[in-house]
């Protein structure tokens, strides 16, 4: 049996389209297809939710705080408040994604989020902290700029924060810099220099290089510097346009 297209992989196709009649056809398929299921035709009213809520117009991006001027060595770093989340309770320790885009909300003065449990309440109401439909729908709740893409490069991470926006960046963990495994963990990324990232890990220091951690908890994780060399190959898994990131700036 086929594997179910993700929710990030459908949207995909919907961001590469380009009237080309192949695609036009294979919509006119897909319509199809939903028309003939029970309850179909309510899916394709004009007032069905997901109508309204896809020909709502976005909500401006917020203004980025001025950006200090960067050093000698082309340093970008934004204040960006640090979040624990070893603090959140006896599931925290599942609460890396939320805890990282809490931190670029709460920089960015989005009215409600003074920290990650404020967001993580929204998100609750949308489905689990591990999933990413989950977080697009607490940010369209929010009224919140915020959009995950699987195709981040350092070029394009660097780019948003010389704007004045932050990432949250999701990264294997565990295992050597040579193999990384694991499922998974999300840190934010607060700026870069000459070698490396700025980051706020909400969980605690990564040892990148030999895997794990260092030091977990108890702030352990704020304003670290994870090299380019021990971070990149951890998160840029497909090349160096497969990073999957949260960005902030649309």
């Amino acid at each position: 049996m086929a594997e179910p297209m993700s929710a990030e992989r459908f949207l995909d196709r919907w961001q590469n389209y380009r009237d080309q009649p192949q695609q036009a056809s294979g919509i006119r398929d897909l319509y199809a297809a939903i028309a003939s299921l029970e309850g179909g035709l309510q899916i394709l009213d004009e007032q069905a939710p997901w109508a309204r809520q896809f020909s709502t117009p976005p909500t401006p991006a917020p203004t980025p705080k001025p950006l200090p001027k960067k050093g000698g060595n082309g340093a970008v770093s934004l204040n960006l408040p640090f979040f624990d989340q070893t603090n959140d309770g006896p599931t925290g320790w599942r609460h890396c994604q939320s805890s990282s885009i809490a931190m670029n909300l709460a920089y960015l003065g989005v009215p409600g989020i003074k920290d990650d449990l404020d967001y993580l309440k929204v998100v609750q109401r949308h489905g689990d902290t591990t999933q990413q439909v989950a977080h697009a729908a607490a940010l369209a709740e929010l009224k919140a700029p915020g959009r995950f893409i699987s195709s981040c490069s350092v070029e394009r991470a660097k780019a948003e924060l010389d704007k004045g926006f932050g990432l949250a960046i999701g990264i294997l963990h565990r295992g050597p810099v040579s193999a990384p495994s694991g499922g998974g963990h999300y840190i934010a990324i607060r700026g870069y220099d000459a070698t490396g990232w700025l980051v706020h890990d909400p969980y605690g220091e990564l040892d990148l290089l030999r895997g794990g951690w260092a030091r977990q908890g108890h702030g352990a994780g704020r304003s670290q510097h994870y090299s380019f060399a021990n971070t990149n190959p951890c998160w840029l898994l497909e090349g160096p346009s497969s990073g999957w990131a949260w960005i902030f700036s649309s």
